[in-house]
């Protein structure tokens, strides 16, 4: 009887009715056993998929992260080979991608014989183009008062005049704000350096602080004729601002009170109309709408000891893994002139444009 060929997944099995043979070997009971250990590997018989190495249009955005990231100016670049083994790709390819990257104007690269190639410039607008990952993308505070304002339109001129392609999203809340960077949503959010001393883990890096008052001029205490005497005292606290819930908890930790949770907007309304009886909020946003008769004072000093100046200074989070690049970036914003473009929008000298 001829043989029979049994198919089963990628291992053929052959089969002798007659001859009790199993792939060649003797089958010692006399019959066909599908079950019999075959003599040749599994992996013979599985079919892997071919890994394509990276082309020059993929390695191109891996290495303009790597010189945004890990490359200054003046640094001794890694061999061609080296790159190549980085990247697991060829010379050529890792060659051709250098040129791309040089043609572009990202980088410029000048060899000094057996010294080997240097960094003379870089471009950090290039390069961050050639990222191919779109504009950078700021989650910036809602523009409620001159000051918020004024750092909006520094932080976009600053970055645009550096060539950066930049787009503000105006977000309500720094947590909020820090989870539109941890979801992806945008690279950067600006927040209080208090507030990303509390909110920020591991997965998360400050990139750049600027100077006092830039993000605002100051947090006191905001309050009517009656609240010495009030019992609970009535605290209105925005349930988007970090950094009012976190100081009001500090500053009234000893006392008894009843937190009335409320939209920005309404804190000064409910001052005035003596459904509160106290906040804790920022002196920019009171200003532009201060109730008659509402008092104020300053923080309690274990509080304004505690704290600082880190509630007046803007700073800008990203995710760590970005850090690198995003402190690239970030150069472009000088804080003192920051802190100049600021001075000229709130007095009026530069037309706010964001």
């Amino acid at each position: 009887m001829p043989p029979k060929c049994l198919v089963r997944g990628n291992i053929s099995t052959f089969l002798l009715r007659d001859g009790g043979l199993v792939n060649g070997a003797a089958n010692h009971k006399g019959t066909a056993s599908e079950d019999a250990e075959l003599p040749y590997p599994q992996e013979m018989f599985e079919s892997r998929e071919r890994v394509r190495p990276p082309s020059v249009a993929d390695i191109i955005p891996t290495l303009a992260r790597q010189f945004l990231a890990a490359v200054e100016p003046g640094s001794r670049l890694p061999t061609v080979r080296a790159l190549a083994s980085q990247h697991r790709s060829s010379n050529s390819s890792v060659h051709a991608a250098l040129g791309r990257l040089e043609q572009g104007g990202a980088i410029e690269i000048e060899t000094r014989g057996r010294a080997g190639a240097f960094l003379v410039r870089r471009s950090i607008d290039r390069l961050w183009a050639m990222m191919e990952t779109g504009p950078v993308v700021i989650a910036h505070p809602l523009a409620s008062s001159p000051r918020y304002e004024a750092l909006a339109t520094a932080i976009k001129q600053m970055m645009t005049s550096a060539g950066l392609e930049v787009i503000l999203m105006f977000v309500r809340g720094s947590r909020q704000r820090l989870q539109a960077v941890r979801e992806g949503r945008c690279h950067l959010a600006a927040m209080s350096s208090f507030a990303a001393g509390e909110l920020c883990g591991a997965d998360d890096a400050v990139v750049t602080e600027l100077l006092p008052n830039s993000y605002n001029t100051g947090h006191r205490v905001f309050y009517t004729p009656g609240a010495e005497s009030a019992r609970p005292l009535r605290v209105v606290v925005d349930r988007h601002s970090a950094d009012q819930q976190l100081l009001t908890a500090l500053e009234f930790v000893d006392s008894e009170v009843l937190i009335l949770q409320v939209m920005t907007a309404q804190i000064a309304r409910m001052l005035e109309s003596g459904e509160a009886d106290a906040a804790v909020w920022t002196i920019d946003e009171m200003q532009t709408r201060w109730p008659a008769g509402v008092l104020d004072r300053p923080l309690s000093p274990p509080v304004r000891e505690r704290i600082g100046d880190r509630d007046t200074r803007a700073v800008l989070v990203g995710k760590s893994v970005d850090a690198s690049v995003l402190r690239a970036v970030c150069e472009a914003l000088d804080p003192a002139q920051i802190e100049r473009i600021q001075l000229d929008v709130m007095a009026g000298r530069t037309v706010p444009e964001y």
